[in-house]
């Protein structure tokens, strides 16, 4: 039997497909170099390449440094327009500067002899031409690029200038004026320098703050990023829709009571600081003594000790919130006393004391900025570790229950618990929506999801009875899974109108749908919770509750596409929100190196833990050890000398980042270097752009050294 396919046609082959490649890549860089506009031809341009270079020199030479100088001046008088009467000159004094200007009259353009003599010997001067009116202009001899020259060693130099363009001034005595400087005491920074060293430490700083701020969050999150360590987190579908559900009934109670407690404690703090410090001692001690007293309770039966549980755990959310709340108050009540000693301190003349009163009015405002976040955040915090309590809380008490259910109650209980949590959850994105036209894309999204789930469902129970994956069975469910999730998102977007929100940018419309007591729930919101309910329903009947839920999946999904969205906004556009927010200055910068930090070490932090070596967790789990136990003692080990490593290299990127969030008002150098270059002040941009490169080459060694020493 012949083969047709000879290696000689496969080579041919292959090397037609290698010249069409190459054509074809030629083809596309071609494209490009079009479409980026690439031309040398304005870069032989005679006025860009001067303005490129006088740019370059003045940048390569920053006014670092300031010194006094002893400055000499001598003029001669130049009538413009040549009449019969020639300009009267300054008198000649026995060795004192004077100027000899030939001829003493002309036109626009003309060229104009100076000799200027008796000057200190190879001083620096410049020269002046000044019409009548006063305003001086510097007169760039011919052959030198700007005003400036250097005597020489007789103090004596012959220069030749243009007659600069004046309109109306025919006929009127001109004045030019040369100036010699001669250097007296020694050097100092000069204002620019002592300005960008200011900006420049508080750019350390800004680094500094948004790199500590961001680590301890990246830290908690590369957790739930982490797809090795998600996937093994699995619980009973039944558990997972029961604490979705009570998530925003103990966001509510949280809220209300708690919160509300630990502005009481806030208020005691910050107005009464005695009884702030007592209260919470006391509340401290009489929680600890009703827990040992409750514990010695002789009770019997779950139920009982079930409640004995639920009610300790929430009077111990309450006084933490309490006692949290009293400290922040505190906080604040001693950071205004600082803040006050050390003002006047700031204001004193003397360097002790003023360096004292800097750093008592600094501590004072860290720890009244931290009272105040307690403040702010308190009724926050308290609903969100409510939520999260009542959530746990109600899991593990209905664990048992709907383990022991019927097969129908099994399943019904799956769809009564999945219609509350779908209307929970398309409610919650719907809320999320209002705020803007493109949020409003996320409620058909979250429908099509849910819609795909539902048909790969059906596909499992009704036509692939054994649940064996195949190949083609995965197939088939994927392909069922991407038809029904465009046909749900394509329902779920006409039933809520989203259309005019997507093209003209408009929000939903507010339309009353229905009243809960006081409450009034718009059509939009009202019909996203129906679909989520309706879906929900459907795949709570389908699965019922005892079926397997990847938990740990949905959270490591959710959390990357999260720090993907975060890390794909760019920190100037952040800084452009923040400053709208908080005003031009050095937090508005934080903030935005601050959420973007998150998200980038999010995904550092995370892909190292997915990277780490099994073994030692496969040992540690082994011993029976807990999922907390193996995360300390197998994961942590492994992955904090490369979070060292990438923390300082985040602090590293900040600080150049924050050049760039300057430009924006973000605070920091990158403000004072916008200002430099707007102005056209090269010589002062230098000094800025100098002091960026020493402080990223310092980090850059101090990095270096501290990774080699912990790493």
């Amino acid at each position: 039997m012949n083969n047709t396919n000879s290696p000689s046609s496969r080579s041919a082959l292959r090397r037609l497909i290698t010249v069409l490649g190459i054509v074809v890549g030629v083809l596309v860089y071609a494209w490009g170099w079009q479409t980026t506009d690439i031309s040398l031809e304005e870069t032989q341009n005679p006025t860009r390449q001067a303005s490129v270079q006088r740019a370059l020199r003045e940048l390569l030479s920053p006014n670092i440094f300031d010194q006094d100088f002893d400055s000499a001046f001598a003029d001669a008088n130049f009538l413009m327009e040549c009449s019969d009467e020639m300009p009267e000159q300054p008198p000649v004094a026995d060795g004192q500067p004077f100027v000899l200007i030939t001829p003493a009259c002309g036109t626009r353009g003309d060229i104009v002899t100076l000799e200027i003599f008796n000057f200190a010997a190879n001083a620096p001067g410049v020269l002046r031409w000044i019409p009548p009116n006063g305003n001086a202009r510097p007169l760039i001899p011919v052959g030198y690029e700007s005003s400036d020259m250097t005597l020489d060693a007789s103090g004596s130099l012959t220069v030749e200038v243009p007659v600069p363009s004046i309109r109306g001034s025919a006929g009127e005595i001109h004045r030019i004026e040369a100036e010699s400087r001669v250097p007296t005491g020694s050097p100092y920074f000069s204002s620019t320098t002592r300005v960008v060293i200011e900006k420049i430490v508080e750019t350390i700083f800004l680094a500094l703050m948004a790199t500590t701020v961001a680590v301890p969050i990246s830290f908690a999150i590369s957790f739930l990023a982490a797809r090795n360590l998600m996937k093994q987190v699995t619980m009973p579908l039944g558990s997972v829709l029961v604490g979705f559900v009570l998530l925003p009934v103990g966001w509510l109670l949280g809220a209300a009571i708690l919160g509300e407690v630990g502005q009481v404690g806030v208020r005691l703090g910050r107005d009464q600081q005695i009884l702030g410090i007592i209260v919470p001692l006391v509340v401290i001690a009489a929680n600890a003594y009703i827990a040992s007293a409750v514990s010695r309770l002789p009770l019997s039966g779950g139920f009982a000790l079930r409640l004995r549980s639920i009610v300790m755990g929430f009077l111990l959310l309450a006084v933490m919130i309490f006692v949290l709340g009293a400290i922040g108050g505190l906080m604040i009540w001693i950071g205004q006393e600082l803040v006050g000693i050390g003002k006047p301190l700031a204001d004193s003349v003397e360097f002790v004391s003023n360096v004292t009163g800097v750093l008592v009015s600094a501590l004072g405002n860290f720890l009244s900025t931290l009272g105040s976040l307690v403040d702010y955040g308190i009724a926050l915090l308290a609903g969100l570790l409510t939520a999260f309590w009542v959530a746990s809380t109600g899991t593990s008490a209905s664990a048992g229950i709907l383990k022991s259910l019927a097969l129908i109650p099994n399943y019904v209980g799956g769809g009564v618990l999945g219609l509350l949590s779908g209307a929970f959850l398309m409610i919650g994105v719907a809320l999320i929506g209002t705020q803007g036209a493109l949020l409003t894309l996320l409620a058909p999204i979250v429908a099509a999801v849910l819609a795909g789930q539902v048909a790969s469902q059906i596909y499992e129970r009704w036509f692939n009875p054994s649940h064996i994956k195949t190949n083609t069975s995965i197939t088939i469910s994927w392909i069922l899974f991407g038809v029904v999730a465009v046909l749900g998102f394509m329902v779920a977007f006409n039933m809520l109108g989203i259309t005019r929100s997507v093209i003209n940018g408009q929000l939903p419309a507010a339309i009353p749908w229905f009243h809960i007591g006081d409450m009034v729930i718009s059509e939009y919101i009202g019909t996203a919770g129906l679909i989520g309910a309706v879906l929900g329903a459907l795949g709570g009947l389908l699965v019922g509750t005892r079926s397997t839920f990847p938990l740990g999946m949905v959270v490591y999904n959710t959390t990357r596409t999260i720090l993907n969205a975060l890390r794909a906004i760019e920190p100037l556009i952040m800084g452009i929100v923040f400053v709208i927010w908080v005003g031009i200055g050095p937090f508005a910068g934080v903030l935005a190196l601050t959420l973007h930090s998150i998200a980038a070490l999010g995904k550092l932090y995370s892909e190292q833990i997915e990277s780490i070596d099994e073994g030692p967790v496969e040992a540690i789990t082994a011993t029976g050890a807990t999922r907390l136990q193996m995360i300390i003692y197998g994961v942590v080990p492994q992955i904090i000398p490369p979070y060292i490593a990438f923390t300082m290299y985040r602090w590293d990127i900040n600080v150049r980042m924050s050049t760039i969030i300057g430009f924006v008002g973000g605070g920091g150098i990158g403000f004072l270097l916008q200002q430099q270059i707007n102005l056209l002040r090269y010589k002062e941009a230098g000094v800025a752009v100098l002091a960026i490169a020493i402080v990223v080459t310092v980090l850059d060694y101090a990095s270096a050294t501290i990774r080699e020493r912990l790493i």
